[in-house]
């Protein structure tokens, strides 16, 4: 069941639904599956469901670098007295566990997720964007769901910039929902500074998901790595977890293990980003 947790969003109620559909067709989880994504082409009008995160890494704490006890924050909402109309503003460069978090928290607290992104709500169609953002706050209310954002600064994108009536109609209705929503809720952004002002006190917290820090470098290899790391590992900056990520896949890809070869992948990866601090320099 965990590989359908991880493929599907779908509201508990339908998944439900399958696993009976499942068991008078004496099925399993590929019935049950099948059945889950036959019933999201018929909610998006035949057309497949845009792919989850599968090459998201899973959870890691030690691997996370932000400004913002998370551990406390989570000790807090496992309590059953926990307050449940919280709210979070992740933000950060991509790979360093946002969503990753967010889902975590959800188990956490023992909620289900409902998972958008822009794309998933942004409609060309003048108002079915404002329908689709309330649809999802209800669809969260109505399944007890924590409802997680992706993209946010698409839904959410400062209006004194906007160029039509729909990007700002499109605002109100988030904050609208953002305001009143009982349930706990997320939203993640790579681009917080594109944010509209007014979110400021929409989010009971706002935290910054950063880059690995140098001592976290060797955790990150131990992760997805069997070598010991070559010295100029600790040269190497502004690398997410979700960059180690990446070279692991295409290493294995490769067929190549040479910890020296991985360390010139993941230099790329640091040069690559925008704003790198230094130039990358290692020998072997």
């Amino acid at each position: 069941m965990t590989v359908l947790a991880e493929r599907h969003d779908q509201a508990p109620a339908l998944v439900s639904d399958a696993m009976r559909v499942a068991q008078l067709c004496a099925g399993g989880e590929t019935v049950v599956s099948q059945v889950l994504d036959a019933a999201a082409r018929l909610a998006k009008g035949g057309a497949d469901s845009a792919p989850r995160h599968h090459s998201e890494v899973p959870w890691q704490p030690d691997l996370a670098q932000s400004d913002t006890d998370l551990g406390r924050i989570e000790a807090r909402l496992r309590a059953p007295d926990a307050p449940r109309r919280i709210s979070f503003c992740l933000d950060g460069p991509a790979g360093t566990g946002k969503s990753a978090w967010a889902r975590h928290l959800a188990r956490v607290i023992g909620m289900p997720v409902i998972e958008k992104r822009a794309s998933d709500l942004i409609s060309k169609w003048i108002g079915e964007s404002e329908q689709n953002i309330a649809r999802a706050f209800a669809e969260a209310r109505a399944d007890g769901a924590m409802l997680i954002f992706d993209e946010a600064d698409s839904l959410l994108a400062d209006r004194r910039s906007a160029d039509r009536i729909w990007e700002v109609s499109q605002v109100n209705e988030m904050l609208t929902w953002m305001e009143s929503h009982p349930l706990p809720f997320v939203c993640t952004t790579n681009f917080v500074e594109k944010l509209d002002p007014a979110t400021q006190r929409r989010f009971t917290f706002r935290i910054r998901f950063d880059f690995l820090s140098t001592d976290q470098l060797p955790l990150a290899w131990a992760s997805h790595f069997s070598h010991l790391p070559p010295t100029g590992l600790s040269a190497l900056d502004r690398l997410t977890s979700g960059d180690f990520a990446n070279v692991a896949r295409r290493m294995q890809t490769l067929g190549n293990a040479d910890p020296h070869e991985i360390l010139r992948e993941l230099a790329r990866e640091a040069a690559a980003k925008v704003g790198a601090a230094r130039p990358i320099g290692f020998g072997r």
